[in-house]
């Protein structure tokens, strides 16, 4: 445990030497206030034109998003220090040490996304738009983070540097646009993205089906399965 310890106080001491990353970490609390604050009074103002609610029916995609986000940052965070650390070759390194290649792992990608889960709770509890069970609550913070994973394990498979990973984290958030087919189509050509984690995670807060659910948990099980063995090439 304490060689984990001092590795993952190596990342916050990287994060926190880094301008880039410290936004990074600040965004879900701005967003959260723009969302909290500023999606009710566009709301004010449409359906005051409009005479009828034009944003309410989707505030559970906007908390969704928010939800997403604060793993999504914290992830994509720790994506960028392990290529940084790839390229200096300290991940070798580390990995050659009592704390492992598993440890590394653990302190790089996991406990992010571990403190990713009371953070999403935290932030959902202040600036949320809609009234969350504990237990959605709960549930949402492992789905965000499950997915979260995967956006993190793309960047650094794929990323030859932080410049590209940059360019890899905006090309995989389109995985997140699986949030918003349910919303808007209620076709069976919302199917077409069964791919996409974040399709199913929005269906089941939607609907409410179990099935839904165990379908966010296998796909996004399955991504990392399958992006995990290329992320470990590609890192050691």
């Amino acid at each position: 445990m304490k060689p984990i310890s001092r590795s993952f106080g190596m990342f916050v001491r990287q994060i926190a030497k880094d301008g880039m990353l410290w936004g990074i970490g600040l965004a879900p609390l701005l967003l959260g206030v723009m969302i909290r604050f500023g999606v009710p009074y566009v709301e004010t103002v449409l359906s005051g034109y409009f005479h009828r609610s034009i944003l309410v029916p989707y505030y559970q995609l906007f908390d969704l998003v928010l939800f997403l986000m604060t793993a999504y940052m914290f992830c994509f965070a720790s994506a960028m220090v392990m290529l940084a650390e790839r390229d200096e070759n300290i991940a070798q390194y580390l990995a050659i040490t009592p704390l492992g290649r598993k440890g590394y792992v653990f302190s790089r990608l996991c406990v992010p996304v571990l403190l990713s889960l009371p953070a999403s709770i935290v932030l959902m509890l202040c600036f949320s738009l809609t009234i969350w069970p504990m237990r959605h609550l709960l549930e949402a913070a492992i789905l965000m983070g499950l997915l979260s994973t995967v956006v993190a394990l793309l960047v650094v498979s794929f990323s030859r540097n932080r410049v590209e990973g940059v360019a890899v984290g905006k090309l995989s958030g389109l995985l997140i646009l699986g949030l918003v087919v349910p919303y808007f189509i209620e076709s069976g050509l919302q199917y077409m993205v069964f791919f996409m984690p974040s399709f199913w995670i929005a269906s089941y807060f939607l609907d409410g089906n179990i099935m839904f659910l165990m379908s966010a948990l296998i796909t996004s099980v399955l991504w990392i399965l399958v992006l995990f063995r290329k992320f470990s090439t590609k890192l050691f």
